[in-house]
């Protein structure tokens, strides 16, 4: 005859409602998945040539992948809140959107420290399943941050020189502005 043994600490015993997922954890994934891929479609542009027309296929992934990121966090943005919970994982996706349009060093620098700067903000507060569970998002999400911001974009902004063409110059040749 079997023994019946609870494999689950009465402590950590919530109901099970407390792990149904929220639009906004739902979105989250989704930004999470899309993240991946962007960087993934970032870094296989680390060694290819702008100029390159074997890379045209690359560029367009890059920007496909770019702004499906940016729908996905749209999308999370108006995503109803449902619990406290949901609050770091729509903060994070504010920090990814950030980061992602940030055009200098500086500025990537200054967002990639906010979570450890603010835990709190970031993170949940109490110490529910639910609450871990958003908490391992959360994790997640901080290793895709941290891998976006050692991209090549990232690291090394360089601002473009504004280029103009010289009047009674060919149309072709550009100078960059003094």
């Amino acid at each position: 005859m079997a023994i019946h043994t609870s494999i689950i600490s009465p402590r950590h015993s919530e109901a099970a409602p407390s792990f149904c997922p929220t639009p906004v954890t739902i979105q989250f994934g989704a930004v999470l998945r899309d993240l991946s891929a962007y960087i993934e479609a970032e870094r296989d542009l680390e060694h290819c040539d702008s100029w390159d027309p074997a890379c045209d296929a690359w560029i367009r992934d890059a920007e496909r992948a770019r702004t499906r990121v940016l729908d996905g966090i749209t999308a999370l943005r108006v995503a109803p809140i449902r619990r406290r919970e949901d609050l770091p994982l729509r903060r994070c996706a504010d920090l990814a959107q950030m980061l992602i349009e940030s055009d200098s060093p500086e500025q990537v620098r200054d967002i990639i420290v906010l979570p450890e700067r603010f835990p709190d903000v970031f993170r949940c507060t109490s110490d529910g399943p639910v609450a871990r569970r958003v908490d391992l998002m959360v994790a997640a999400f901080q290793q895709h941050l941290n891998a976006l911001a050692r991209l090549p974009d990232f690291t090394g902004m360089v601002e473009a020189d504004y280029v103009v063409i010289e009047p009674g110059e060919p149309a072709t040749m550009l100078v960059p502005a003094a």
